[in-house]
């Protein structure tokens, strides 16, 4: 197999979330959010390289064209104008047992947005699992510095590649020229996230990675989940709203944003990072295309934001728990699983069928809740780092 490993260009955009559809279906997001990061973010936080085999499926649009418009009346995940477009979804048992049987070499973290993480989108038909994406693209890679860390130097990398072009060679070629572009940014140390398939973590260490702990990603058939019924009365001093409400007319986010510093804080199993500025949480958490305040949930209690669950969408059918907490003075009363359950809800009404977290394998009181909820282990990761 002849690959080509180049820079990611605009028009790349469709073919590249459709390779990231066929390769971990669980993750969520779309061909808007990823121009939108690459318009947004510094190059030396992220960049991108693109595998294919030239002439595979036609000539490939050459650098410098511009990127295919939006489809006429359909807008991302934050505007959403219809329901699901032109191509039908997956049902939902299929979709979850297809994910224990694929794999790739990931970036570090599962929280969208916080290091960058791209998932796939629900505006192109699903390549089959032995099929090419569009033009040729048979595989990705997302890398970069992680933006909050704590210890200098820190990048990641993150390769999919579509079932039907691993063991050829894809996946290496991407690996080692992710890791030459890390290597120029100054990066001393990458991580990454191997699936634990019997395959994944092998192709990680024989590029020097070493697999330190292990996460969860949990599925929910979200069509027909019994999710618990709304409270019929709050405790008193108790109140469910959504991320404008907090923000008011002032459009201040900070109360949240302080909620989030603490709970990141605190995750099982997360980065040690540093306190971003509230103006760079905002771009790279709650101005991203692809996370929907309009399903995300907080609970207030006497006015003070207590817990919260952030939506993340790809605007036809999946949704990702982008991050569920609660500050620890109010910690314990069951918060961070009444914020959850109300935003699924809203999420089931609004047309979503499918709902995808990940958990580090000791957070025990994540995973309690949402097996609660009805999530069950559809896949297992390892999260793996290498000297550069």
């Amino acid at each position: 197999m002849k690959i080509t490993v180049r820079p990611f260009h605009p028009q790349d955009a469709e073919a590249t979330v459709a390779v990231r559809r066929a390769a971990v279906p669980h993750l969520v997001g779309t061909a808007r959010s990823l121009l939108w990061e690459t318009e947004q973010r510094p190059e030396h936080e992220r960049y991108r390289l693109i595998a294919e085999q030239p002439g595979r499926h036609g000539q490939h649009p050459q650098p410098g064209q511009p990127a295919e418009t939006a489809e006429p009346g359909r807008t991302g995940p934050t505007g959403r104008t219809g329901r699901p477009g032109p191509t039908e979804p997956a049902e939902p048992a299929a979709l979850l047992g297809r994910l224990g049987r694929l794999g790739h070499l990931g970036r570090l973290g599962h929280r969208p947005g916080r290091t960058a993480e791209i998932r796939h989108s629900g505006h192109a038909p699903p390549p089959g699992p032995r099929t090419a994406a569009p033009g040729g693209l048979v595989g990705c890679a997302d890398i970069g510095l992680i933006a909050d860390s704590g210890t200098p130097g820190q990048g990641f990398v993150q390769t999919m590649v579509l079932p039907g072009a691993q063991r050829a060679g894809v996946g290496g070629a991407l690996v080692a020229a992710a890791e030459e572009r890390l290597r120029a940014m100054g990066a001393v140390r990458a991580h990454t996230w191997a699936a634990d398939d019997g395959v994944a973590p092998d192709f990680a260490e024989r590029r020097g990675y070493r697999c330190l702990r292990r996460a969860r990603i949990l599925g929910l058939d979200l069509a027909t989940a019994r999710l618990p019924a709304p409270p019929a009365r709050l405790p008193e001093g108790v109140a469910l709203c959504t991320p404008a409400e907090v923000a008011g007319e002032a459009g201040d986010l900070r109360p949240l944003y302080e909620a989030d510093v603490e709970c990141a804080a605190d995750e099982p199993g997360a980065a040690a990072s540093v306190r971003l500025p509230y103006e760079v949480w905002l771009r790279h958490n709650w101005l991203r295309p692809d996370w929907d305040a309009r399903l995300s949930s907080v609970v207030l209690v006497d006015g003070a934001v207590a817990a919260y669950s952030v939506a993340q969408t790809d605007g036809v059918d999946r949704y990702w728990s982008g991050m569920t907490g609660t500050r620890r003075a109010f910690r314990g009363r069951g918060l961070a699983a009444l914020a959850k359950a109300d935003s699924l809800r809203r999420s089931r009404a609004a047309g979503y069928r499918h709902a995808f977290t990940g958990n580090d394998a000791a957070n025990a009181a994540m995973l309690g809740i949402n097996r609660r909820l009805g999530y069950t282990v559809v896949a297992s990761q390892w999260r793996c780092a290498k000297t550069l």
